[in-house]
């Protein structure tokens, strides 16, 4: 081995030798499979597990944002639920009444609307009785006494699927003067439809409270 201090004064010629037994010494070592196979596998790992950037902290104004965000959407979701149930509930009470299919057919009258009308009779009335005889029949009661002026429920009555509705009717014609008809209802299909309507006295119309 040559001193590090002895290689300034070499000549040329042995700087030359050195420098090939130094190249020689490293194609040596550079085939040795225990040294190549260390090299490969320090290499290979080093690509495996590289360190990449740390990852921002998110900041803390971001972090409220996003919550108030998420917040406001639960409540949105929560206020949609609550709505939805309530009409649900709404239209549920609408269908097990049968005062609004009583409501609805004297609003048809009131209109003159006697196809609507008609359609709140239940299959078995409406087989009784055509459309065009039950036309003909309240045209006539308005052309006698004037159209259906008011209408009020005096009271009802539900016994399973059939109901009772009596009301007070105020024709045009005659306001001091209401009628009391009496409505029986079915049910078909979960909705109330009038199987009959019985036209009963005359009594003194109620006075309207101021």
């Amino acid at each position: 081995m040559i001193n590090p201090k002895d290689r300034a004064t070499l000549n040329p010629k042995q700087r030359a030798e050195l420098a090939e037994r130094v190249e020689k010494k490293r194609r040596e070592l550079g085939d040795r499979p225990d040294i190549s196979q260390a090299m490969r596998k320090l290499s290979a790992s080093s690509g495996r597990n590289p360190i990449g950037p740390l990852p921002k902290k998110r900041s803390t104004l971001l972090t409220l944002i996003l919550g108030a965000v998420a917040a406001v959407v639960m409540l949105t979701l929560l206020v949609t639920a609550i709505a939805v149930t309530a009409g649900g509930f709404w239209l549920q009470k609408q269908l097990n009444d049968p005062t609004a299919t009583v409501d609805q057919f004297y609003s048809a009258l009131h209109l003159k609307d006697y196809h609507s009308a008609y359609s709140y009779l239940s299959q078995t009335a409406q087989h009784q009785l055509s459309e065009s005889q039950f036309t003909t029949l309240y045209s006539g009661y308005d052309q006698l006494g004037g159209i259906v002026q008011t209408y009020t429920v005096k009271n009802s009555a539900v016994n399973g699927s059939t109901a009772t509705v009596n009301m007070a009717i105020v024709r045009r014609g005659d306001s001091s003067t209401q009628q009391v008809q009496t409505l029986t209802l079915t049910q078909e299909n979960s909705n109330w439809r009038i199987s009959a309507i019985v036209l009963g006295n005359s009594e003194p119309a109620a006075t309207p409270s101021s």
